[in-house]
C-alpha cells in the first residue's frame, strides 16, 4: 500500500536548520510514512549513517527513498528512489532496483504522469499546487489542474507545493491519494505534532 503522508527533505530550509535525521525521527513518530531524501552534498558515509539511524523507524513502517541516487538505494537497501525529468528514465530505474522497491516520479502534467505509470512508477508527485517559497517564480497550478492531471491515472498521486493540513480536504477531493510537504512538516516548531495534524486531516478524508 502506498503511503499517504510524505516529507520531502530539501536542505536546511525544510528543517528550520535542525539536523534532518532528528526531524525525520520526530516526523515518523507523528505518522509520516514516506521520506524522500534530497541530499546532494551527502557522501556515501552520510547516507550510510542515515540508513543506520532510520532503521528503527523503517522497522515500524517508515519508507525512505533516495532522490535520484539509485546506487545508494540499492547498496544500502533503502525502500526506493524518487526521480524527475533530469533523472534516469523510470523504466531503467525499475530494471536496476527490481520490482520490490518504490519508484516515484515528479510529473508536471497528466501526460507525463501517465507515462511514468506505464514505465513502472509506483506513484507520482504533482506540483506546485499552491504558491510555495521552495519554488519562487513557479505559478501555482491549483486544484482544478490537479484534478485534470489525476484523471485516468492508474497510480496514486501526491500533491506537493504549499500544502498544509487545512488544505488536505480540497486536495483529496481533487484526486490526490496523499500529500507531501517540506517546510510545513520539517520546519514546524514541533514536527511530530505537525505530522499528527496532517494525519488527522487525511484520516478524516480517506478513512485511514
Amino acid at each position: 500500500m502506498i503511503p499517504r503522508l510524505c516529507f520531502m527533505s530539501d536542505g536546511p530550509r525544510s528543517t528550520a536548520g535542525r539536523p534532518v535525521l532528528d526531524v525525520i525521527e520526530a516526523l515518523a513518530r507523528g505518522g509520516v510514512e514516506l521520506v524522500v531524501l534530497r541530499q546532494p552534498s551527502w557522501t556515501f558515509a552520510d547516507w550510510s549513517e542515515a540508513a543506520r539511524r532510520l532503521a528503527p523507524a523503517r522497522a515500524r513502517g517508515l519508507r525512505v527513498l533516495a532522490s535520484r541516487r539509485l546506487d545508494v538505494a540499492r547498496a544500502l537497501e533503502l525502500d526506493g528512489v524518487h526521480l524527475g525529468r533530469e533523472s534516469v528514465p523510470v523504466r531503467d530505474a525499475r530494471d536496476f532496483l527490481g520490482g520490490e522497491r518504490l519508484v516515484g516520479y515528479s510529473a508536471h502534467d497528466g501526460i507525463e504522469a501517465r507515462r511514468a505509470a506505464a514505465e513502472g512508477a509506483n506513484y507520482v508527485m504533482l506540483s506546485p499546487i499552491y504558491e510555495t517559497e521552495s519554488k519562487p517564480g513557479s505559478a501555482a497550478r491549483g486544484c482544478a489542474w490537479l484534478a485534470r492531471a489525476t484523471a485516468e491515472l492508474s497510480i496514486p498521486a501526491f500533491a506537493l507545493g504549499g500544502v498544509t493540513a487545512k488544505r488536505v480536504p480540497e486536495l483529496v477531493a481533487a484526486g490526490a491519494a496523499g500529500v507531501a510537504a517540506a517546510a510545513a512538516l520539517g520546519a514546524a516548531p514541533d514536527p511530530e505534532a505537525a505530522a499528527r495534524e496532517f494525519r488527522r486531516a487525511l484520516a478524516d478524508e480517506t478513512g485511514r
